[in-house]
C-alpha cells in the first residue's frame, strides 16, 4: 500500500494543520480534533465534553443557525463524536467547497459562545437525554456499559464515569459552567486541523490562515499522562434487565494507546473472540452450544485500557456453566501459546481492516482522521504509514504472554440476568460573508464493463487501483417474496445455510478460510433480492471468490448444522422483543401489509415457521431459485475485467442452470386499512416510546421517482430535514426523527419516526401526522427547499463511489431494479428535471394519508391516555402484530 504523503504546520496560536493532497475524486474532508473527552471533566460535571459535540452544531456568531444546514445542501455529509480522550468534527464535501467547512468550523471554535443562548442549551440538554435513553436505558443490556466503566475504573480515575454523563450532572448544568468548559479546551492550542483529499495545499493553507490565524490561541491545557486503574482482586456485579438471555462480562484492567503490548493484545482479542473460527466461539456457541454469541475486545485509551469477554448465555444453560469454559480456554491459551496459523489470521485481519480504512478519504476512519489521531495522540502524523508494523512483529509466544500477564484475577464480573417486568491578530477574512464555492470538481460515474459467460452468469467490473482491496459480490433475483406462504423466513434460513458446508469443507472450515485471508462473508436476503458480498486484500481475493463459488455451487446443507442454526434463530427471533426499535421494524410493516403477505411477513421468519422449515424445502428452494442465469457477479477494485472473467470461469463456469429461473412475481404491496389506525405494543417499563408510521408508495420504476426521493430528503431524509428539524431541533423530543422508503420493484413502503420521550409520545405522533399534513397541503414545498435537497443528492454521487465496498453497493442497485449500466451518469439530469409543481404534486399523491399505520411501541400504562386523545382508532397488538384488543 502506498505510503500517506502529507505536510504538517502549526499557526502561531497554536493549531497544528495537516495537509494530504488525494485528486482522484472531487471530494475533500475537513476533520478537526480537539483534545477534550470525558476524562477532562469532574465530578459531578460529567457529559460536558459530550454535550458540546451537539452544542457546536447549533450555530455561531457568523453563521447563527444549524452548522447542518449549508453542508448538507451542497451534498456533505458530517458528523462527531466524543470519546474518553478526545472530540472530533468531520465534513467530507464536494471539494470545491472547501472553504465553506474552514469558514464554519473557524467559526465555532473563535465566536460560538456569541450565539449560544439559553434556549438552544436547554434543548441539545434534552437531545443528550433522548441519547441517553436510547443508547443505554432502552437499549437491551445497555447499562451494562455504565456499569463496568464504574467497577473497572474505580474513582479517582477519570474513565469512572460515561462519556454521555449522568442525567443529575446534566440536569444541574449552567450555561455559564458549559462556557467556561468551552473557554479553556475549544482553542486553537488543544486543536489539530487535518484537510486531506482534493486541495490544492498552498491554496489551503491560505484559506486555514485567513480564517484561523487571529483566532486566540488560549491557556495550554496539561494532559494526564498514563494513569493504571486502581481495581484490585476481583468484583463481582449483578443487574437485571428486560432481555431474554442472560449475559456475563469479564473485564481486565490493561494497557494504554501505544503501550508496547498493546498490538499482542489486540491479536489476542481478535484470536479468542472476534470471528466464527476464534477460539471462544469454536469452543462455546459452535461446539458446546452453551452460549448465543461471544466476543472480545481490546480497548486501549490514553490513559489506560482494558480487555473484555462478553458472553451471551444460550437458553437453558447458566452463566456459570459459560464463565467457566470460557475462562478454560483463556487458560488454555495461557499455556500453550496460539499456531502460527491462528496468528497469521488474526494479522490477515489487522491488516484488511486498515486498508479498508485507508480506502476512504475522510469519515470516522478514514486517512484524515487517522492522521488526526496520530497527530494528538502521538505528536506524529506519520505514524500512519508505520503503525501496521508493530502488529506484524508480534510473535505467538508474545500472545500467551501477554495473557499470562494481564488475564489474571485483577477483574470485574457482570451478571445481567433478566428480568419479568419490572421498571428501572490581524485577519484579512471578512468572517460575515458565507464563503461562495470555488470551481467545482468534474466527476463521471463509473460505468460498469459487463459480459457474460456461457451459463447464463452476468459479470459486472468496475476497476479502482487507488488501493490493493477487492469488493465482490453475487446479485441473486430471489428473497423473502419467494417465501412459502406458510414458511416464512425461508429464503433466509437458506441463505444462512448455504455458508454451513459443502462437499469439501466443513462449516467451520469455511469459517476459518474466510477469516484467514481477514475476510468475512456478508449474506442474506433482502424482500426481493439475494446478496452475497464480501472485500478482500487484492493478494486474496481470487481465494475469496473460489470460497464463494464453492459455497454457492457445492452447498449441503448439513443436518447438524441446521438444528444448530434453528436453535440459533428461534433465540434470536425471541430476543428481539428485549428491544422497541427492532419490534417496530418488524411489526410496523405487517400492520400496514399484513403479517402473511410478501412484503410485509418478517424476512427472518416466525417462532412457529422456523421450528416446522425442513432441510427438504431448504433445498428445494436453493434449486429453484439459485441459479447463474438469475445471478450477477459484481466486481469493484483492485482488478480488471479479463481477471475477473478468467476466475469467474474457473470458478463458477460449471455452475449450470436447474432449468429456466423462475419468474418472482410478488403481489403489489398494498395495505388492508380502511381507515388510519394507532396500534399499541407494550413494553413496560421502556425508557422510550418507538413511533413507526408506515404507508404504501409507487413501484421504484414509476415516472415520479426521482420527485419522490427529492421529497423524501426534503421531508425526513437527512438532518436538517422538516422531521427532524421539529421533533429534534426545535422541541427536543428525540435523538433523532427520520423519513425513508424501501424501494421493490412494484411499489415501495415510506416509514417515518424514532424513539420519543414517553412523556410526549402522543404529541409526537400529533406532530409527524401535522407535518404529513402540512407537506401536502397548507406549507408545500417551497423553492429553496427543493434546490437544497436536489443540490445535496447529486453533490453526493462522488462519493458513493470512494471505496470498493461503496462501488459495490451502487452495482448491486443497478442489478437489483435492472437499470441500465450508465444509470449513474444519466440520473442527475433526471433530478434536474424535476420541477417545483412535481414535487407538491407528490407531496399529495405520493402516501393516503387516510390509511397509514401507526404503531407505538412503549409503556402502555404511560402512554395510552394520550394517544386515545388522538381521537384515531387504537388497538393493541402482540409482538408478531396480532390484535390483541380494541382499546
Amino acid at each position: 500500500m502506498n505510503s500517506v504523503i502529507f505536510e504538517k504546520f502549526t499557526l502561531p496560536n497554536g493549531l497544528d494543520v495537516i495537509l494530504h493532497q488525494d485528486s482522484s475524486l472531487p471530494l475533500v474532508s475537513v476533520n478537526l480534533w480537539y483534545h477534550v473527552g470525558s476524562c477532562d471533566e469532574e465530578p459531578g460535571k460529567t457529559g460536558f465534553a459530550h454535550l458540546f459535540e451537539h452544542v457546536m452544531f447549533e450555530g455561531s456568531k457568523n453563521h447563527n443557525r444549524s452548522f447542518f444546514e449549508p453542508l448538507q445542501k451542497i451534498g456533505a455529509n458530517l458528523n462527531g463524536s466524543t470519546t474518553l480522550d478526545r472530540t472530533n468534527y468531520w465534513e467530507n464535501l464536494p471539494s470545491s467547497h472547501l472553504e465553506l467547512a474552514l469558514w464554519l468550523e473557524a467559526d465555532r471554535m473563535g465566536f460560538l459562545l456569541d450565539a449560544l443562548d439559553q434556549r438552544r442549551f436547554d434543548i441539545q440538554r434534552d437531545v443528550v437525554k433522548n441519547e441517553r435513553r436510547q443508547s443505554y436505558e432502552n437499549r437491551p443490556y445497555g447499562m451494562a456499559d455504565i456499569l463496568l466503566q464504574e467497577a473497572t475504573y474505580p474513582l479517582p480515575h477519570p474513565y469512572h464515569w460515561p462519556t454521555i454523563g449522568y442525567t443529575e450532572d446534566l440536569d444541574a448544568a449552567s450555561l455559564e459552567d458549559v462556557e467556561a468548559f468551552f473557554r479553556r479546551f475549544y482553542t486553537p492550542t488543544n486543536a489539530s486541523l487535518c484537510i486531506a483529499g482534493d486541495i490544492q495545499p498552498d491554496r489551503a493553507r491560505e484559506l486555514v490562515e485567513g480564517y484561523f490565524w487571529d483566532i486566540a490561541p488560549g491557556e495550554r491545557v496539561p494532559h494526564r499522562h498514563a494513569m493504571a486503574s486502581s481495581l484490585k482482586g476481583g468484583v463481582r456485579r449483578t443487574m437485571y434487565d428486560r432481555v431474554t438471555l442472560a449475559r456475563s462480562y469479564i473485564v481486565w484492567p490493561a494497557v494504554p494507546r501505544f503501550h508496547p503490548d498493546e498490538p499482542a493484545l489486540s491479536l489476542l482479542a481478535f484470536l479468542m473472540g472476534d470471528g466464527r473460527s476464534s477460539r471462544l466461539h469454536r469452543a462455546l456457541v459452535y461446539e458446546g452450544k452453551i452460549a448465543q454469541n461471544v466476543s472480545a475486545h481490546h480497548s486501549p485509551a490514553t490513559l489506560a485500557g482494558d480487555f473484555q469477554v462478553e458472553l451471551t448465555v444460550a437458553a437453558g444453560h447458566s452463566s456459570r456453566e459459560v464463565e467457566e469454559a470460557a475462562l478454560a480456554e483463556i487458560e488454555r491459551l495461557r499455556a500453550h501459546a496460539p499456531t502460527s496459523e491462528e496468528l497469521a489470521r488474526a494479522k490477515n485481519h489487522v491488516e484488511s481492516r486498515l486498508v479498508r480504512q485507508m480506502a476512504s478519504v475522510g469519515g470516522f476512519s478514514g486517512r484524515a482522521n487517522r492522521l488526526n489521531s496520530f497527530n494528538v495522540f502521538a505528536g506524529d502524523p506519520g505514524l500512519i504509514n508505520h503503525d501496521l508494523d508493530r502488529y506484524l512483529t508480534v510473535q505467538p509466544e508474545d500472545i500467551q504472554r501477554v495473557a499470562e500477564a494481564y488475564l489474571r484475577d485483577t477483574n470485574v464480573q457482570l451478571l445481567v440476568l433478566p428480568q419479568a417486568s419490572e421498571a428501572h491578530v490581524f485577519s484579512p477574512t471578512d468572517r460575515a460573508v458565507e464563503p461562495q464555492p470555488s470551481a467545482t470538481g468534474t466527476f463521471l460515474s463509473p460505468v460498469p464493463q459487463r459480459q457474460r459467460l456461457p451459463n447464463g452468469l452476468e459479470v459486472l467490473v468496475v476497476e479502482n487501483h487507488s488501493v490493493p482491496l477487492v469488493a465482490f459480490g453475487l446479485v441473486i433475483t430471489a428473497g423473502a417474496v419467494a417465501d412459502l406462504a406458510a414458511q416464512p423466513g425461508l429464503a433466509a434460513f437458506t441463505t444462512a445455510m448455504l455458508q454451513e458446508g459443502t462437499r469439501s469443507r466443513t462449516s467451520s472450515q469455511v469459517a476459518d478460510e474466510f477469516e484467514f485471508i481477514g475476510s468475512r462473508l456478508s449474506a442474506g436476503p433482502g424482500r426481493e433480492h439475494t446478496v452475497f458480498a464480501t472485500e478482500a486484500l487484492s493478494r486474496y481475493w481470487p481465494k475469496a471468490l473460489e470460497l464463494v463459488a464453492d459455497l454457492m455451487q457445492r452447498a449441503t446443507f448439513p443436518a447438524q448444522e441446521l438444528e444448530r442454526l434453528r436453535r440459533e434463530r428461534l433465540t434470536n427471533i425471541r430476543r428481539q422483543r428485549d428491544d422497541a426499535a427492532s419490534l417496530a421494524a418488524t411489526v410496523g410493516p405487517a400492520l400496514l401489509l399484513g403479517g402473511g403477505s410478501p412484503h410485509g411477513h418478517p424476512i427472518i421468519g416466525t417462532e412457529s415457521s422456523v421450528t416446522a422449515m425442513s432441510r427438504e424445502q431448504m433445498v428445494e428452494f436453493y434449486q429453484s431459485w439459485f441459479g447463474p442465469r438469475n445471478t450477477t457477479l459484481m466486481v469493484a477494485g483492485d482488478t480488471s475485467l479479463n481477471e475477473v472473467v478468467k476466475l469467474a470461469e474457473q470458478h463458477l463456469g460449471s455452475w449450470r442452470p436447474n432449468g429456466a429461473p423462475a419468474d418472482m412475481v410478488a403481489t403489489p404491496p398494498s395495505t388492508h386499512l380502511s381507515a388510519t389506525t394507532l396500534f399499541l405494543l407494550d413494553k413496560p417499563g421502556t425508557a422510550q416510546s418507538v413511533i413507526r408510521l408506515s404507508a404504501v408508495s409507487v413501484p421504484r420504476h414509476h415516472p415520479d421517482y426521482f420527485a419522490i426521493t427529492l421529497l423524501d430528503s426534503l421531508f425526513g431524509g437527512q438532518f436538517t430535514s422538516r422531521l427532524n428539524l421539529n421533533l429534534r431541533q426545535d422541541k427536543g423530543y428525540s435523538y433523532g426523527y427520520r423519513c425513508s422508503i424501501d424501494w421493490y420493484r412494484n411499489g415501495s413502503l415510506v416509514q417515518a419516526g424514532g424513539a420519543v420521550q414517553t412523556a410526549v409520545t402522543s404529541e409526537s405522533v400529533r406532530e409527524t401526522l401535522k407535518e404529513f399534513r402540512e407537506i401536502a397541503g397548507s406549507r408545500p414545498v417551497e423553492t429553496p427547499e427543493l434546490d437544497d435537497a436536489r443540490t445535496s443528492l447529486l453533490r453526493q454521487l462522488p462519493s458513493a463511489f470512494e471505496t470498493p465496498s461503496q462501488t459495490l453497493e451502487q452495482l448491486a442497485r443497478l442489478v437489483a431494479f435492472d437499470l441500465p449500466d450508465d444509470y449513474y451518469r444519466t440520473a442527475p439530469s433526471r433530478y434536474e428535471d424535476v420541477s417545483l409543481a412535481d414535487v407538491r404534486r407528490v407531496a399529495r399523491e405520493w402516501i393516503d394519508l387516510d390509511r397509514l399505520a401507526i404503531l407505538v411501541v412503549g409503556d402502555r400504562a404511560a402512554v395510552e391516555s394520550g394517544l386515545q386523545k388522538l381521537e384515531l382508532p387504537l388497538l393493541q397488538v402482540d409482538h408478531e402484530g396480532r390484535v390483541i384488543t380494541t382499546i
